[in-house]
């Protein structure tokens, strides 16, 4: 049975070598950047064209994924997600299109990383926390404040203050600084990268 890197592996070789332009955001992003946490799906923002979607969703089928290409030109019309499952193992992958300045920005902003001899493209810290911070669920404000606290002095805060006003999200990154100062204070750089 695959690992959830397994297929990481493999779908990201693909779009890297079909030169189909992505980012990894969410979860997988979340864990990368130090803060542990479960998920069972790789959340990805991908720049499709129309003639990308049929060699990608014909990629996925031979891979042993559940695809469909309706459903993807579906959620791509409709500004949504395209939700495709591993028949193995029911890991997901969640894929949605450029729809937003937000997408943009996170696109842009991509760190090309090595991961298990892989280059992958993942959202930058900064966007990770921003983006959290906007979504707001009680997983996101803690996936946000595991990032700061493991990327803390690595951050471009000048750019993520400026990010957060710009969403509308400076009061809950505020807050989140409140909450590393307490946590600092508990633990001082123990867990800190």
């Amino acid at each position: 049975m695959r690992t959830i890197d397994e297929i990481l592996k493999l779908v990201c070789n693909f779009l890297n070598e079909n030169n189909i332009d992505y980012v990894i955001v969410g979860g997988f992003a979340v864990l990368f950047y130090g803060n542990p946490r479960t998920t069972m799906d790789i959340d990805y923002v991908i720049q499709l064209v129309d003639e990308d979607i049929p060699i990608l969703i014909k990629f996925l089928q031979e891979n042993g994924f559940y695809a469909d290409e309706d459903d993807m030109r579906a959620a791509l019309k409709e500004k949504s997600h395209c939700t495709v499952e591993d028949k193995e193992t029911m890991f997901r992958l969640d894929i949605k299109g450029v729809y937003s300045e937000m997408d943009e920005r996170v696109l842009r902003n991509k760190r090309k990383l090595k991961f298990n001899d892989t280059t992958v493209y993942l959202a930058s810290p900064e966007d990770t926390i921003a983006n959290k911070l906007l979504f707001g669920r009680e997983q996101d404000l803690e996936d946000a404040l595991g990032i700061y606290v493991r990327q803390y002095g690595t951050l471009d805060m000048e750019y993520l203050e400026g990010i957060c006003k710009k969403t509308g999200v400076y009061d809950a990154f505020q807050c989140l600084r409140k909450r590393y100062e307490k946590y600092e204070n508990k633990y001082g750089d123990k867990y800190a990268r």
